[in-house]
């Protein structure tokens, strides 16, 4: 008897994880919707699968940071260009702030990012990456995540 149900268990655990490997294979996987060169060797790539709003660091041609948020999307100007805004006060080479939004926010709930050089006036980087962790941030707000 206990046979059976050590078979009857393992043959659900695989019939489970089949059926996981098969749902992640009908996923949509992120395509690049945007890129923004940030000097000689260093590039911003944005990402989208239609749900997901993904942002990726290369430098050189390595990935070098990545971060996403699910149920957003990029705002984009009237033209339908994804906007990047530049930031010049702070005490490194200009910043930038990259705007996302948040899908179901009954209350316009934002997700930005902030890419800034890791040493001043070094615009080939490396960058730093940072998901600023307020719910409506402002662009005076993010100047204390750029350290």
């Amino acid at each position: 008897m206990a046979k059976k149900l050590i078979f009857v268990l393992a043959l659900l655990t695989l019939t489970a994880a089949c059926g996981s490997r098969q749902q992640e294979a009908n996923m949509p996987h992120p395509e690049v919707v945007d890129c923004f060169p940030l000097g000689s060797t260093a590039e911003l790539r944005l990402l989208s699968d239609g749900n997901l709003s993904q942002v990726e660091l290369y430098y050189g041609s390595e990935l070098q940071e990545l971060v996403g948020t699910a149920n957003t999307d990029y705002f984009r100007t009237d033209k339908g260009q994804i906007m990047l805004d530049t930031i010049t006060d702070t005490a490194l080479a200009p910043a930038y702030v990259l705007r996302t939004y948040d899908r179901s926010s009954t209350y316009g709930a934002e997700v930005w990012y902030v890419v800034y050089p890791y040493r001043h006036n070094d615009p080939d980087g490396p960058w730093n990456l940072v998901k600023i962790p307020d719910e409506k941030p402002t662009l005076q707000s993010v100047g204390q995540y750029i350290r």
